[in-house]
């Protein structure tokens, strides 16, 4: 009973959001936002960790100001699932006024070894995602929560707008090798921290960071064309999709070499518009040697000893 009541609940609030102008979600994103500002728990102090590793340079007020609106984005983008997962999609799709870039989508679907999609955690970047599937074959990973209930809803919502989903293991890489190369379009989140086996330390915004190396595989196995590509949200309430060509070096036959342009490309995507990344998530996760980084901590001397690397 306890279930089926959380789960009726959070459809409940899915729907009223999906309601409410934009207007109301960002009102109700800032509110949630100043409330967790002043929590002062783990999103906020992820996010100032984030920050003071990723920019240095910058004051602490300026951090400041940068982790407050990297919040407010954040609450918003979770208040705009209700549209994302709920409306249909030739409606959400109409909000897209502008897409930029198309020219770069154009030239890598022209690659008869198929396209890869890089797509980090920026802006809505599932609507990017509906963006594509419902214009191309479109074949992506979906890695299940441990709430069934949401992971099933979640499924449902991304396959109604075309998207094939596969799983994250063996067979999902297998169909994702095939979906290249019979010409295709697969999308990757890029951004995410890989298992200890699947990854490799390099640069991401200065910092040494465990970055995956599957999407280096996948172009080296298949000949594929990278592409970046976003959805970033407007001031009006409106989308904007943006695709950009990666860093020459993501094709570079030496691994290595190749996961650093891999993050470059990512880079590049983010400065577009920094607040609207998700900075709440631990992407420096382990340091050089799979050490675990102390992210809740209030000891500061990791973040010391960095600096003075760095410098």
């Amino acid at each position: 009973m306890l279930n089926m009541l959380t789960k009726w609940s959070g459809l409940a609030l899915l729907w009223m959001f999906a309601v409410l102008p934009h207007v109301c979600l960002r009102s109700l994103a800032n509110l949630s936002a100043w409330i967790t500002w002043h929590v002062n728990g783990r999103l906020r102090r992820v996010t100032e960790r984030n920050l003071e590793i990723s920019f240095p340079d910058l004051s602490k007020e300026a951090r400041t100001r940068f982790a407050r609106k990297s919040l407010q984005e954040l609450c918003l983008g979770i208040l705009e699932m209700g549209r994302i997962w709920l409306w249909r999609p030739e409606r959400l799709l109409k909000n897209v006024t502008r897409v930029v870039g198309k020219e770069h989508l154009d030239a890598a679907l022209a690659n008869a070894n198929g396209t890869l999609v890089l797509v980090p955690h920026l802006g809505s970047w599932e609507i990017a995602y509906y963006y594509l599937a419902k214009r191309y074959p479109l074949t992506t990973m979906f890695q299940e929560s441990k709430s069934t209930t949401f992971s099933d809803f979640v499924y449902r919502a991304r396959q109604r707008c075309g998207v094939k989903l596969v799983s994250t293991g063996r067979g999902g890489l297998r169909t994702l090798l095939k979906s290249l190369k019979a010409g295709e379009i697969i999308s990757l989140l890029p951004d995410q921290v890989p298992q200890r086996d699947s990854g490799i330390f390099a640069p991401f915004f200065g910092e040494p960071t465990l970055t995956m190396t599957l999407a280096t595989n996948l172009l080296h196995r298949t000949n594929a064309r990278a592409l970046c590509g976003y959805c970033k949200r407007t001031s009006d309430g409106n989308y904007e999709i943006v695709f950009l060509p990666p860093d020459a070096a993501i094709y570079d036959p030496d691994c290595a070499t190749a996961v650093a342009g891999l993050n470059k490309s990512i880079e590049r995507c983010v400065m577009d518009c920094p607040e609207q990344y998700q900075w709440q998530y631990k992407r420096f996760k382990f340091l050089p040697g799979l050490v675990k980084r102390d992210y809740m901590g209030d000891d500061n001397d990791q973040s010391k000893q960095l600096r003075h690397r760095r410098a």
